[in-house]
């Protein structure tokens, strides 16, 4: 997974108005920011608070993807809560078990006529990327109760 490829493929999809919409709200000209996205164009490159307001913009987190992709790991979002208890561990370390439930489901289900098609792996990502999620969210709440963080 190339970055600049997915940069591409964020400031062009149309869901957000592609890139004069993206170009505008970076402050930039739609010409800028596609020659930015450009893998071919040497003089123009996108600084990284620019693919971060891109990304905060979209909503789209695979240029982040990407990059810890390339650097051999993974990225997890993670939607904290202050104030954790015992309670709120437990039921997160609980939540994991079922997503890794939920993970087994979707190989079953997938691999029940021999492969998995496009759709199904785009599925069984989605769902491994939630299992991810809900580890992290685990392990932050661990260290915020020994503070740690």
């Amino acid at each position: 997974m190339n970055v600049i490829d997915v940069a591409h493929r964020t400031v062009h999809d149309p869901k957000h108005g592609g890139s004069p919409a993206l170009a505008l709200r970076l402050g930039m000209t739609p010409t800028v920011l596609n020659s930015k996205v450009n893998a071919n164009c040497n003089t123009h490159h996108l600084r990284l608070d620019e693919s971060l307001t891109l990304m905060e913009f979209t909503g789209n987190h695979n240029i982040m993807h990407a990059m810890a992709s390339r650097l051999g790991g993974v990225y997890c979002k993670v939607d904290y809560v202050d104030g954790i208890d015992e309670m709120d561990i437990l039921m997160t370390a609980l939540s994991t078990s079922a997503c890794q439930g939920d993970v087994m489901a979707k190989m079953y289900e997938a691999l029940a006529d021999g492969h998995i098609s496009p759709k199904q792996a785009e599925g069984i990502l989605i769902t491994i990327q939630n299992a991810m999620s809900t580890l992290q969210k685990l392990r932050l709440q661990i260290t915020e109760k020994n503070g740690d963080r």
